[in-house]
């Protein structure tokens, strides 16, 4: 998936959602930015292609693996969104929005609204002349599992996020 993508999709989904978690916090970990990129794959996938599946060949990468991968990205996305929810709402809550409303949202009224957003975006973000760019980015990071997918997603984006805010790299385990 395009990194840019990825990125701006969180950060705007981020601005949206603007409402505060119970642990409000002025960034969201490492682990929390993984899982709202985890839960969010699914949409990210499904923007990807309204965008894309004209732009792609009958017989490409996409065309050949849409239903695989579709699977793929959506198994085990729920079991993100508690830490996903938390992510977003963090971010949100910097925005100085009206966190009342959407904190009141049940989940099974939210998560759907998430997910329309997620993939809206991503359906806006991508330009149809990047789209045999992350088809081939996708075929690239395919044979990982969609949890390390989303992994090496948020990685970057935090490399991203380090690089533009001017933070000093994160510290590392000693090897041994």
């Amino acid at each position: 998936m395009n990194i840019h993508i990825a990125s701006a999709a969180l950060a705007s989904l981020a601005f949206t959602l603007s409402t505060a978690s119970a642990h409000a916090q002025s960034e969201p970990d490492a682990a929390e930015i993984e899982s709202a990129i985890r839960f969010g794959l699914p949409a990210l996938f499904a923007g990807f292609q309204a965008t894309c599946t004209s732009q792609l060949a009958d017989d490409g990468y996409v065309a050949r693996n849409a239903d695989r991968l579709t699977v793929k990205f959506a198994e085990g996305a729920d079991a993100h969104w508690p830490a996903a929810k938390d992510a977003l709402f963090t971010l949100g809550g910097k925005q100085g929005m009206d966190r009342d409303m959407l904190s009141e949202m049940p989940d099974d009224a939210l998560k759907p609204f998430v997910t329309a957003l997620f993939q809206q975006m991503v359906a806006t973000e991508i330009k149809p002349t990047q789209c045999t760019d992350v088809e081939r980015g996708l075929e690239l990071i395919d044979p990982l599992p969609a949890d390390n997918i989303a992994g090496l997603i948020g990685f970057i984006v935090e490399m991203a996020e380090r690089d533009k805010s001017g933070a000093p790299p994160a510290e590392t385990a000693e090897q041994p």
